[in-house]
């Protein structure tokens, strides 16, 4: 259930968001297309976005690939309820996080969460029904919104590779939370596109 968007440098978008900041030519002359990965197993994304929380991309890949041969690869909110903590916490899964993904689970069987809803409500109408869930921050449902929903519209002041490379960019070490989330309004509805490009240079530079 994962689908592709790429983002071109010469799309009507970009035009768009460079005619409302100029500053932002620097950042798509740089990078001529990026490419992101969605994925619409919105269930399955939040396992994995808990499992990965704090960890590098190569620790989080060997935890998760761990949980899911401890699972069998049944991962379904009932199966993880009835696993024992200490199995969990042998595959190297934290105590908090095993109650994160419990209380991930009971949210998913009691309805909580609606996920067939999601396409018709909001980005902050997700976001307050994610951050219900033990363990899922505001950070963490900006992500869910970007990669498992493809938004294009977010922008997340607390990321700090965002924020550097903004800075960065605009050559203002000293720019606040809310000088730059008052700066990134200038990118409104497309916030997403110039995340994804944001991050890319900051990768590279």
């Amino acid at each position: 259930m994962e689908n592709k968007i790429v983002y071109k440098n010469n799309s009507d978008e970009v035009s768009y968001l460079i005619e409302k900041d100029p500053n932002l030519i620097p950042l798509f002359n740089k990078t001529k297309e990026v490419v992101v990965h969605v994925s619409k197993d919105y269930y399955k994304s939040l396992v994995q976005t808990i499992i990965s929380q704090q960890l590098s991309s190569k620790v989080a890949q060997v935890i998760m690939s761990r949980f899911e041969k401890l699972m069998e690869g049944d991962i379904t909110p009932k199966h993880i309820l009835n696993k024992d903590d200490e199995a969990l916490k042998s595959i190297g899964l934290s105590r908090p996080k095993i109650k994160y993904l419990k209380s991930l689970a009971e949210h998913v069987i009691n309805h909580d969460l609606k996920f067939e809803q999601f396409e018709q409500m909001s980005d902050q109408e997700i976001i307050d029904e994610l951050v219900k869930v033990k363990g899922i921050g505001i950070w963490t449902a900006q992500m869910f919104l970007m990669f498992s929903m493809g938004r294009e519209d977010v922008f997340s002041t607390l990321d700090l590779g965002l924020r550097n490379a903004l800075k960065l960019l605009l050559n203002q070490p000293d720019m606040s939370h809310d000088d730059i989330e008052a700066y990134s309004m200038k990118w409104k509805p497309f916030r997403s596109i110039v995340s994804h490009y944001l991050w890319h240079i900051w990768d590279e530079s």
